[in-house]
């Protein structure tokens, strides 16, 4: 039996990349003969490469030439559909150079339009990456469900689905406040989620233990799809590798000469970032806070188009920081991951991006959530409400933040008289135990388990198809070439619902 080729495509975003490389390193090592391809265009393919092992991990190059390269996000997604036609010729030549051998696409929660290139070949399984967790993709794929959202005199939408959850219009981008259902973002989303519930699994960038509400929404949601929790997909940092990022890195060099647990790290991410007005008052309010920080500032504009809130900042503020020895502000890449992992950080004020609040509770380590876009307003209910990592500052670039709120939150969470900063480090070192235990250990609840199952399971789906295809028409499955879901093995249901009924023990 020749080696399957597991086919990794992430969306064209740092945001996807990162935790698809860290399932390539997964799938390298539960199926160690295996071929690992991630797919990339033309412009991120070097990124990729940088952080892969080259000799077990290929990057098929796919051509990808938008018109207008300042595209906004949904011009981009729109856009990436045009990569269909080279997509389906790359996985063609895949099963000619070797029809033995069977192809298991992963494709981001974005790219639905690859379920299609599985279609009418039983050698050839379609599964979808969630890069986000699981309590924030079942909000926000439910919110997008139902469309257009009316919100009650509290200003409050609830959900058909999750009559619990309570979500405020401060926690809707614009894009979903204003959804009809027929408009752009409304048809592309609804393409999406319909490709979930076709897919052969769902993987989901969490683990079990670490979002076991989360992960119940979502089965809630696809109750037909199995869903594999592979999470957390992250990089660790490693002892050598912060002594290496050490003497390269003037950050960590100065968080080697702060007191344990006094520093507070700032990080809008790579994508998304503040206005002008807000740097002003974050700015005087961490000033006035007395606390010690390290602020990474975009140096450019961001996806929403709006400036480098560098230029917000007060006159000389950077160099008066740091003359005082009392923070840094760097316009450069930071190594986020160390920076977290870093005795002297004691909290973090982020946009609450998944892959940045997974690698906070990794690090054990407080947050201040400010979430800017997408369903970042709901992991940061999630960490607030169901965590209690976090303290909310604001919401949105459209918030009126004052540099009082901002002193209050900075205290709250390194205050050393704040009663809820020593809760919210207890219960982040909680968090960072969970995910410990999820990275490092080798059972049903690990990132690797998991992972493994989720492999064994794709190859006998496979299987199953490939001599269950020749005895039942496609049209007659339901789905041209596929056995309907329903007829399709799914031997993991049970032990999935064993888990489930353990957890909630």
């Amino acid at each position: 039996m020749a080696a399957d080729h597991v086919v990794l495509f992430p969306f064209n975003g740092q945001g996807h990349f990162a935790p698809f490389r860290c399932l390539a390193a997964l799938v390298r090592r539960c199926r160690p003969d295996a071929r690992v391809t991630v797919v990339a265009t033309v412009d991120a393919a070097e990124s990729i490469r940088a952080h892969l092992d080259q000799d077990a991990i290929a990057v098929h190059v796919l051509p990808f030439s938008p018109a207008d390269v300042s595209l906004r996000l949904i011009d981009l997604f729109l856009a990436s559909e045009s990569l269909r036609p080279a997509f389906h010729h790359f996985i063609a030549g895949l099963r000619r150079s070797d029809p033995r051998a069977n192809v298991h696409i992963v494709a981001d929660m974005f790219l639905a339009w690859t379920a299609d290139v599985a279609r009418g070949d039983p050698a050839v399984t379609h599964s979808v990456l969630l890069t986000t967790g699981g309590y924030g993709s079942a909000l926000y794929f439910s919110l997008w469900n139902s469309v257009p959202l009316v919100p009650d005199d509290d200003e409050c939408v609830r959900l058909p689905s999750f009559q619990d959850i309570r979500v405020h219009r401060s926690q809707l981008t614009d894009h979903l406040a204003t959804a009809d259902g027929g408009d752009e973002w409304s048809t592309f989303i609804h393409r999406q989620v319909a490709a979930f519930s076709r897919a052969d699994a769902l993987l989901v960038n969490a683990a079990e233990k670490l979002e076991p509400k989360g992960l119940s929404m979502l089965r809630q949601s696809l109750n037909n799809v199995p869903i594999f929790p592979v999470g957390p997909l992250l990089r660790a940092a490693s002892s050598s590798s912060l002594q290496e990022t050490t003497s390269r890195s003037p950050i960590l060099a100065w968080l080697d000469k702060q007191p344990p647990g006094s520093v507070l790290y700032v990080s809008f991410g790579s994508q998304y970032t503040i206005s002008a007005s807000q740097a002003m008052e974050l700015a005087m309010g961490l000033e006035k806070s007395g606390h010690k920080f390290v602020w990474v500032v975009q140096p450019a504009a961001d996806m929403n188009g709006s400036e480098s809130p560098s230029s917000g900042l007060p006159d000389g503020f950077a160099e008066r920081m740091e003359v005082a020895g009392r923070g840094l502000v760097v316009q450069c890449w930071a190594p986020q991951v160390e920076i977290l992992a870093h005795p002297a950080t004691g909290a973090f004020l982020t946009h609450c991006g998944w892959n940045s609040a997974q690698e906070s509770l990794a690090a054990g380590v407080p947050m201040v959530g400010w979430p800017l876009s997408a369903e970042q307003f709901y992991n940061a209910k999630l960490l607030v409400e169901e965590m209690g990592v976090c303290v909310e500052l604001a919401r949105s670039t459209a918030a009126a933040v004052t540099r009082d709120e901002v002193l209050e939150a900075v205290d709250r969470v390194l205050g050393e008289t704040s009663g809820v900063r020593a809760m919210m480090m207890r219960k982040a070192a909680e968090m960072k135990k969970v995910i410990d235990a999820t990275r490092d250990n080798d059972d049903e609840y690990s990132s690797l388990g998991v992972t493994r199952r989720f492999l064994d399971m794709m190859a006998r789906t496979s299987s199953v198809m490939g001599t269950t295809i020749s005895g039942i028409s496609g049209e007659a499955q339901g789905r041209p070439g596929r056995p309907k879901r329903g007829m399709k093995p799914n031997p993991l249901n049970t032990e999935e619902l064993i888990m489930v009924q353990e957890l909630k023990i």
